[in-house]
């Protein structure tokens, strides 16, 4: 780990009451699959499956996919970090600000790789590169729609796209690209169940892409790398999918009110996104003095975005949290000096 991920709860242990830093869904894992875990507690006496194989069967039957176009991994990050791994030969470009495991993993891999804004996008020549690009965006919830995404993969059919999806569950205004898996050849999606279904800790991300794509990332992915409670909770989410997630339409009402309290405030500007995260420009002081206010003052957590290349030290990124947490940062924020 490089960069290093941005929820840093853990170093606060109980200090925190309101953890603004996360992108998880706020409400929490579901009951239903907390008690699926509890049964299935038993499992952790034997060794599980070495690459989750029986999720690709669920996943194939509840996106109308080959089971072969799946790989199951230890969250998303364990994907990044194949890929790069698979495409040394390659130079990476990576679409940001964003993520900053594609870059960790392209250093780590000794994978050279550059940056590119998203305004830069239809400008850039990315035939025989690895590109990276987060859709919905993470930090600043921005989207390609899903023409954009084949314009892009029609125009370079050299390149080797990565489309990371691990929010597409967090908007309304952009859609899935799962209908152009079969179409091209030369785009993979990667996703991740922890954070629609707020269970992180269990680390569970999935590939989809062409049966040689997915192969290729096999040869290299080490075996059991996906754990018993892990595949126990993918069993349960692709069995009860609808039931567990929730209502993005109401979230993002929610999200609106909470963006408009911020904007009320006259040092802070929200960044214009389409998720229930978004970034925040300070007019004053910077990201690391407020995240520390906020902290020490108020135990409340939020994301100092100064680490995401790209961006300075004047942004904080949020994502809404429940009525009484919000009201407590907005609060806070009116009373930072």
């Amino acid at each position: 780990m490089i960069n290093g991920h941005g929820d840093d709860l853990h170093q606060f242990n109980c200090e925190i009451k309101y953890n603004f830093s996360s992108n998880v869904y706020y409400k929490g894992c579901s009951p239903l699959l907390l008690k699926e875990l509890e049964n299935k507690v038993f499992k952790i006496q034997n060794y599980p499956s070495p690459a989750a194989e029986e999720l690709n069967i669920l996943a194939a039957n509840y996106f109308n996919l080959d089971k072969n176009q799946f790989l199951f991994s230890n969250g998303a990050t364990e994907a990044f970090y194949l890929i790069a791994q698979c495409f040394q030969d390659k130079k990476a470009i990576i679409v940001g600000p964003t993520f900053a495991e594609y870059e960790d993993a392209c250093k780590i891999n000794k994978l050279a790789h550059r940056f590119i804004s998203k305004e830069e996008i239809f400008n850039t020549n990315f035939e025989n590169n690895l590109v990276f690009i987060c859709n919905p965006n993470n930090p600043d919830g921005s989207i390609l729609s899903l023409n954009e995404i084949e314009k892009l993969l029609k125009s370079f059919p050299q390149a080797q796209f990565i489309i990371d999806e691990a929010y597409y569950e967090f908007t309304n205004a952009t859609k899935p690209a799962i209908p152009l898996i079969n179409k091209y050849s030369n785009i993979a999606i990667v996703r991740s169940l922890t954070k629609t279904f707020a269970m992180p800790g269990l680390r569970l991300g999935y590939v989809i892409s062409n049966s040689t794509f997915i192969n290729n990332l096999l040869q290299l992915k080490m075996p059991w790398s996906v754990n018993s409670l892990a595949i126990a909770s993918g069993e349960f989410i692709f069995n009860n999918y609808k039931t567990l997630s929730f209502n993005i339409d109401e979230l993002l009402q929610e999200t609106a009110v909470f963006k408009a309290q911020i904007n009320s405030i006259n040092y802070l500007k929200v960044v214009n996104g389409f998720t229930t995260y978004f970034l925040v420009e300070l007019q004053k002081g910077t990201a690391s003095q407020l995240k520390k206010y906020l902290i020490e003052q108020h135990q409340i957590l939020v994301r100092d975005a100064t680490n995401f290349t790209g961006l300075k030290g004047q942004f904080i990124r949020v994502s809404v949290q429940h009525s009484t947490a919000n009201i407590q940062l907005i609060k806070a924020l009116k009373a930072w000096n």
